[in-house]
């Protein structure tokens, strides 16, 4: 009697090399067959069963430590409970990691956790070039270690578009010239992508004519994030500190300075983290002509999404 043949899941790594003359290259985790298709089509009929919990996706803002939507910057809904498929996605990407981190060349880290969430993409949705560690706030963005997205659909598949966009340019800036050097990897059924947090990347935009949440770009996405180092020993007080401790407690100064910071606004709304031409132009106080040449001459970090706009960030640094 034969015996039938299982098909075991399978990966490939990909690498992204660098042109004018730069010796560096980008390697992404590639693995096909991630979850089995029992899995699989379990894990979607548990996203469509859950649309009503889906969000609108948001963004973190220099120095604000919470999150805000901003759909020039970000458009896409996000699910953040799983149920028991959180616990199988997290259990299948820890045994992939050791392998991951070997193409990357990276030692193995001690894992806090992983930060796992459900991303629906529809027409029109994107997510412009961002690094997903570049923040300070809230605390475990820094520890971003590594980033993952796992892409599913309904079918037939009833989009384009929403390619992963990685960008290798040197020392982390996405500058405006047409010869950026770019990796693309396009959505494909139940493949799994593992890369660095660290690297500059983006979500192009989808299209998807139906506008029908079934039928949307579907990821389980998010990262690992690294253990802090600081151990139990270390933190630990001495007598002599715990008894100076408790005396400054008696001085409760420290309880009306706290409800005094309380009190101070954040700067809301929320500034745009790009801005067209015309509203840098607005925001800065320089001409149209002025930051024109500025992005032509390289001189001025910008992003061309039919028309040239500009980070915040970079006009105040002008």
């Amino acid at each position: 009697m034969s015996t039938k043949k299982t098909r075991q899941p399978s990966h490939r790594v990909r690498a992204l090399k660098s042109a004018g003359g730069l010796n560096q290259s980008l390697p992404v985790f590639v693995q096909r067959d991630f979850l089995t298709r029992s899995e699989l089509r379990g894990l979607t009929r548990y996203v469509l069963t859950h649309e009503p919990e889906f969000t609108e996706s948001s963004v973190i803002p220099d120095g604000v430590p919470e999150g805000a939507n901003d759909p020039s910057y970000r458009k896409s809904r996000v699910l953040y409970e799983l149920g028991e498929y959180g616990t199988l996605i997290e259990d299948r990407l820890r045994a992939l990691l050791p392998e991951a981190l070997r193409l990357f060349d990276r030692e193995p880290f001690a894992i806090s956790h992983i930060d796992t969430q459900i991303t629906a993409s529809n027409d029109g949705d994107f997510f412009k070039v961002h690094q997903d560690n570049s923040m300070v706030e809230p605390l475990d963005i820094p520890l971003r270690e590594i980033s993952f997205v796992h892409y599913f659909n309904s079918e037939p598949k009833a989009f384009s578009g929403g390619q992963l966009r990685f960008y290798d340019a040197e020392e982390g800036e996405v500058q405006s010239s047409e010869k950026k050097r770019t990796m693309t990897v396009t959505p494909r059924q139940n493949t799994l992508v593992l890369f660095p947090s660290w690297y500059n990347h983006e979500v192009l935009p989808v299209k998807c004519p139906t506008r029908k949440f079934a039928n949307s770009r579907f990821t389980a996405n998010g990262w690992f994030i690294r253990a802090e180092a600081a151990s139990d020993e270390a933190n630990a007080a001495s007598p002599q500190e715990t008894l100076a401790n408790s005396e400054a407690t008696a001085d409760m100064g420290w309880l009306i300075d706290a409800a005094k910071a309380l009190s101070v606004p954040r700067p809301y709304p929320i500034p745009k983290l790009y801005l067209t031409l015309e509203e840098a132009s607005e925001f800065s106080g320089l001409s149209l002509e002025y930051l024109e040449q500025l992005v032509q001459e390289y001189k001025l970090t910008a992003v061309y999404d039919g028309g040239w706009k500009i980070r915040r960030t970079d006009l105040e640094s002008l």
